[in-house]
């Protein structure tokens, strides 16, 4: 619709694929998240030979790994751990570092069979983000794992999560879909990742709600990225089929909430 203003999101595009292009940029991200994972042995991040970089040339240490797709026949226990360990650092990224790898493609992650360690590539796409982006997160989670939908649904409306127009025009579907997120999200114990049926519930009222190309809304630039991330690493732990115990992690990061 001619309402929605798309110039912001195809400028702030450019801007990225400029940067990603840009290996004195990446560099710095490299050595930054070299020093952030300094004491993570989990991760492998590869060495950067800072004298042997140009703006041509991005120089570092060769890393051994195997595509991490070959992660699916592992054992669940070793699923587990390594979806764990990528949502910790997704979170880490958010609320502490305020500093997010937004490329989540599998073939930045690799895999050392050998040592069972993960090796993190490709950092063209790191970017730092706004205080307001993760407090953002920080009240929508606080509020899910309440379990208090009408609290969801005001903080999924402050972080531009969702657009008042699709709220005022389709409330009882936007409650639907909240209270599908708050069941999936109350079960106890580890989150099954691999259980995608409440998925296609989502899709099918998203889907309707997307059809009114009046309410059509775009979120924040940042937070479209940090959804970028968080949407990839949740595509990975299904492919893995792992079961990870999200709500312990988040809640960890939220105010007074209950784990």
């Amino acid at each position: 619709p001619k309402s929605l203003d798309i110039a912001p999101l195809l400028d702030e595009a450019k801007k990225q694929l400029h940067e990603e292009a840009d290996y004195l940029r990446e560099a710095q991200m490299l050595a930054r998240y070299g020093e952030l994972l300094a004491d993570q042995s989990q991760f492998v991040v590869p060495a950067l030979y800072s004298e042997l970089t140009t703006p041509r040339v991005l120089a570092m240490s060769f890393v051994t790994g195997v595509p991490v797709e070959t992660l699916e026949t592992a054992p669940q226990d070793v699923r587990d751990r390594v979806m764990h360990d990528l949502i910790s650092l997704v979170l880490r990224e958010l609320f502490d570092w305020r500093l997010m790898q937004t490329d989540p493609n599998f073939a930045n992650y690799r895999w050392q069979p050998e040592t069972e360690k993960l090796v993190l590539l490709d950092f063209g796409a790191a970017r730092p983000l706004p205080a307001e982006t993760g407090e953002g997160y920080r009240r929508l989670l606080t509020a899910a794992l309440a379990g208090d939908r009408d609290a969801v649904r005001e903080a999924a409306i402050a972080a531009g999560f969702l657009g008042e127009a699709a709220v005022l025009q389709h409330r009882a579907l936007v409650d639907r879909m909240i209270d599908v997120i708050l069941v999936e999200l109350a079960k106890p114990g580890p989150f099954d990742f691999g259980d995608r049926a409440f998925v296609e519930v989502l899709r099918e009222q998203g889907t309707e709600i997307a059809r009114d190309r009046d309410t059509w809304h775009l979120p924040p630039i940042d937070t479209l990225f940090v959804q970028r991330k968080i949407s990839g690493t949740a595509l990975l732990a299904a492919r893995l089929k792992a079961r990870v115990d999200i709500r312990t992690m988040v809640a960890a990061y939220c105010d007074g909430a209950p784990s």
